[in-house]
């Protein structure tokens, strides 16, 4: 019974428009209903105040199931609530005076209907607060607007990275931009709340979320490094996730040691950290080096798509391919594999994420010269095809969630891959001791995931 109420009260942001839209008709109508060329509108008045009194109790009504399920806190949550409730009652009392009293209805309607402007201006206000935090209206509002919501003065540009607090200057304004629509002050899902250094500190239901200079143990870090299709990746619900650039510069602050009230000059980041801090911070554009990427024709990408592929372009003016299945659950087959192989001096990355890939298909893909980025997750890869892997030399992200097959020997095939940064390995067959010693051979290394999950409950065998 719990999930059911759950479950509707996830409705009440679909059906809070309904009622806001039928007050502004109806007040609408009655503002028109006055002039004699329209009073014939007067007689849907009832009608139309029914609908909104109905419209605002069934919102009122799953907006209290959605309470129920937790994770509002604050002031913003309260007023909401009870903005809401009063907008229902008050649009029943209309109602009912229209229907019943309509003498008495033109004597309060012009008060009336002021009050509820105001009633349901301020319900949306506190729940815009929920949604994106009680500071988002005033954000970039001037000072002195600032000042009467009791705001600090916004923090200067930065302007030479050595300058800029490392907390409030960049990993902040991230986790802001990405994460307060859950996590502030008034709405803290898994009682997190991400409003300040503060609040982070404090953690959430799963504990910690940071330990200074323990990235791997760090609940916020894992969460946000988890492959998107799985069920604790944050954030969750279909929003923007952080970048991998931010999720490094997250990394790096977490293992610097959560530095505050300090300056990037006195940390001493690594040159590639400091690359990523300034494109964070909008001040130069990191030194890529121009790979030139052989063009590939409209009509070998017209069959390319034919048999089942999407593909992007890497950016505007490159021709770099991003390529995957054209649905997630497509079956991939070798026919397309072998249309690929046709451009692999092209293909930057592959998506194979679900397609019931097995290791004599994965064949297909051995020695792609320019290939980075592979997802694998969730198919059917075992040591054999990590075999297949290591010949993929420019590869330096590799997904391979969800493959229980793979072992430690079949692992130790990646330690020839000097260029992998990121490998994903939930739900593998791969033990403590297998990463190990892949970290051993390769320190640069970020190896996510402890691969003695069980895919169905999550239980270690």
């Amino acid at each position: 019974m719990t999930d059911l109420i759950f479950f509707l009260g996830r409705f009440h942001v679909l059906a809070l428009h309904l009622p806001i839209g039928m007050l502004l008709l109806t007040v609408g109508l009655d503002f028109l209903s006055q002039r004699s060329r329209y009073q014939y509108l007067a007689h849907a008045l009832p009608l139309c105040w029914g609908a909104t009194a109905i419209s605002a109790v069934l919102t009122v009504l799953l907006g209290l199931m959605h309470f129920s399920e937790g994770g509002f806190e604050g002031p913003s949550a309260s007023a909401h609530r009870n903005y809401g409730i009063s907008v229902a009652v008050l649009c029943l009392m209309v109602w009912f005076v229209s229907e019943k009293l309509p003498a008495l209805y033109k004597q309060v309607r012009l008060v009336s209907n002021l009050l509820l402007l105001f009633l349901v201006t301020m319900t949306g206000h506190y729940g815009g607060n929920l949604t994106h935090g009680s500071t988002y209206l005033v954000e970039y509002a001037p000072q002195s607007i600032r000042s009467m919501a009791g705001l600090e003065p916004r923090r200067a540009e930065v302007l030479d990275i050595a300058l800029a607090d490392p907390w409030y200057d960049i990993v902040h304004p991230m986790l802001q931009a990405r994460c307060s629509s859950c996590h502030n002050n008034d709405k803290q899902s898994g009682q997190l709340n991400l409003s300040s250094l503060e609040t982070l500190l404090l953690g959430g239901k799963s504990g910690a979320s940071v330990v200074s200079g323990d990235v791997e143990n760090s609940e916020l870090f894992s969460r946000i490094s988890l492959p998107e299709n799985h069920e604790d990746f944050m954030p969750a619900e279909g929003k923007t996730p952080l970048t991998e650039s931010q999720r490094e510069i997250v990394r790096w602050w977490i293992n610097a040691g959560l530095p505050v009230d300090t300056s990037v000059a006195e940390i001493s980041p690594t040159e590639e950290i400091s690359q990523l801090l300034a494109l964070e911070l909008g001040l130069e554009s990191a030194p890529m080096l121009q790979v030139i990427y052989p063009p590939v024709a409209n009509d070998t990408l017209m069959s390319l798509l034919n048999l089942g592929w999407q593909i992007r372009p890497l950016s505007q003016d490159s021709n770099g391919l991003i390529m995957s299945v054209l649905s997630k659950g497509q079956a991939v087959s070798r026919e397309m594999l072998l249309a690929l192989s046709g451009v692999r001096d092209s293909v930057v990355e592959i998506n194979l994420a679900s397609s019931g890939l097995s290791n004599d298909l994965l064949v297909e893909l051995a020695s792609f010269p320019v290939l980075g980025k592979l997802n694998l997750s969730n198919n059917s890869i075992g040591d054999a095809g990590m075999e297949v892997l290591s010949s993929i030399a420019s590869l330096h992200l590799l997904n391979l969630y969800g493959n229980p097959q793979i072992s430690d020997a079949g692992l130790s095939s990646l330690s020839g891959l000097t260029e992998l940064d990121t490998v994903y390995l939930w739900g593998t067959g791969v033990t403590p001791e297998g990463t190990e010693l892949l970290a051993a051979a390769l320190p640069e290394l970020s190896i996510q995931g402890q691969s003695l999950m069980l895919l169905n409950d999550g239980n270690a065998e």
